[in-house]
């Protein structure tokens, strides 16, 4: 392809002779799609008939076999599951889009080089035109070789903007409600009421802090193996639990404030008395690095902790592991004397519910509400072109809410679970710098959403923004059930602090 090189040459070379002619256009001779040309004379009563073949270079049909090909088997099939299930974002269009344009283009350019070239070959076999050699200028149609270079350049803007919108996606702005709406309704939520009461600075390097039903006893557990118990009222430190191996990766308190429940990184569950000043009963059984979440029954006598593919249930007061969920299933494939060693899905702990009855799980593709007392299991539906961030369950067990990305986006869905219906979808943002955010704590009316500057608390009835508790990013939140007292963490692993704020 030439984009103002010489003309000064013939348009052709090749062979010609009795029989027929193999001929090619020189490549640098404008903006050639038939580099090919084959030719064949019949002899016939009424003269001799010419049969002419045109094709494209090899190399040229490889190049668009091979440039197409992932576009058109890709995003076609994606685009239309997209379309079926209504999460296929607007740019997606551009995967099939753009290979269509680009063919369309090339088309267009070999019909026209054919009916050029059939023009002068006509001249040729006539004797108005020559295929030899030499310089010898030729007369092209500017008007046309313009059109073609305004094309192409067309073709490759829009090949460019198709990878930059794919890959970067679409920069929407994120939707109004993002904007508190405590100054703009009448009368305003209850939850924009709430006040900062407390900030606690003795356990800088603390990753995950857990609430009593009752909102009287805070604890907080980190890198630093300790766990500590706050008074929330007076935010003094109560006392200090320290673990001998292992960070704190998640955590626990019974209804009664007596009893925590800690996960750790070294495959332990712990279980501490508040009441004495024994050292944990140790619980051994995880087969994963790292344990979590954990949860305790309503009446204390169930504990429930959750790692990489295994749930266990354990009695508190023996510190017996009683089940294992799932249970080990065969997955080995057996042909012949050969056995192929199969692993049963990843199975993703998302949540307990507060009485340690159900988790919320993702097995494989699936998110489940897994009853571990009856083993039943609620599959909600499957949403393709998405992923799950987090998921939590509402403490009644009658909402599921998730938060959920299709890159750029955050979502936000309410489930409602004896129907297993969509309840409300919300884009929460479109900020590429947001990823690994919007995690989720629920009251059985709000669901509050971490994000990367504000807490929101979003109404699980109608789907809408009821207020926001600004320059609050928190590594960890946690709510009381009446949603009256809410703590996070802020700051970084070295120096975190535990804000405390109530509402009447």
């Amino acid at each position: 392809m030439r984009w103002g090189w010489s003309n000064d040459h013939a348009p052709y070379a090749g062979i010609l002779n009795a029989s027929g002619f193999e001929i090619r256009r020189i490549i640098h001779y404008r903006n050639s799609f038939l580099p090919q040309i084959k030719g064949r004379f019949e002899s016939g009563p009424l003269g001799t008939t010419v049969h002419i073949t045109m094709g494209l270079h090899p190399l040229v049909l490889a190049f668009l076999l091979i440039w197409s090909t992932p576009w058109l088997g890709l995003g076609v099939p994606i685009l239309f599951l997209g379309v079926l299930t209504g999460n296929a974002p607007p740019e997606m269009a551009l995967m099939p889009f753009v290979p269509i344009a680009f063919l369309a283009v090339v088309w267009f350019a070999f019909r026209s080089e054919s009916n050029r070239s059939r023009r002068e070959l006509t001249d040729i076999i006539q004797g108005q035109g020559a295929i030899a050699t030499g310089n010898q200028p030729v007369r092209t149609s500017r008007r046309r070789s313009d059109l073609l270079k305004a094309l192409i350049l067309m073709v490759v803007v829009a090949n460019l903007i198709g990878f930059l919108q794919v890959a970067r996606g679409t920069r929407e702005a994120a939707r109004p409600g993002v904007v508190s709406p405590c100054a703009e309704v009448v009368p305003p939520s209850p939850y924009c009421d709430f006040k900062l009461v407390q900030t606690l600075t003795g356990h800088a390097e603390a990753s995950h802090v857990a609430l009593s039903a009752d909102g009287i006893t805070l604890v907080s557990g980190g890198k630093d193996k300790a766990i500590k118990v706050w008074d929330v009222q007076t935010g003094a430190l109560k006392r200090t639990l320290q673990s001998d191996s292992g960070v704190v990766t998640a955590l626990a308190i019974s209804a009664d404030h007596t009893t925590v429940v800690s996960g750790h990184g070294d495959r332990m569950l712990r279980l501490w008395d508040l009441t004495t000043d024994q050292p944990p009963t140790m619980l051994p059984g995880h087969t994963s690095q790292t344990v979590g979440p954990v949860a305790i029954s309503t009446d204390g006598r169930t504990l429930i902790s959750g790692g990489y593919r295994e749930i266990n249930q354990w009695d508190r007061d023996t510190g017996s592991l009683q089940t294992i969920w799932p249970e080990d299933t065969n997955t080995d494939i057996q042909i012949g004397p050969v056995t192929i060693q199969g692993s049963p899905p990843a199975l993703r702990i998302f949540d307990l519910s507060t009485d340690g009855t159900t988790v919320l799980v993702e097995q494989g593709s699936k998110l489940l509400m897994w009853n571990v007392t009856t083993g039943q299991k609620t599959e909600l539906p499957h949403q393709w072109f998405t992923n799950l961030n987090d998921a939590q369950l509402s403490p009644d067990r009658q909402t599921v809410v998730t938060t959920n990305y299709t890159q750029p986006k955050r979502y936000l869905k309410i489930w409602d679970v004896p129907t297993g219906n969509l309840r409300a979808e919300v884009l929460l943002s479109s900020n590429r710098k947001s990823w690994g955010v919007y995690r989720l704590v629920l009251t059985n009316d709000r669901a509050i959403v971490n994000t990367p500057t504000s807490l929101q608390f979003w109404n699980l009835q109608t789907g809408e923004l009821d207020s926001t508790l600004g320059d609050l990013g928190t590594q960890s939140v946690v709510i009381s059930p009446d949603g009256k007292l809410l703590a996070g963490l802020v700051g970084n692993d070295n120096s975190a602090q535990i804000q405390i704020w109530q509402r009447p």
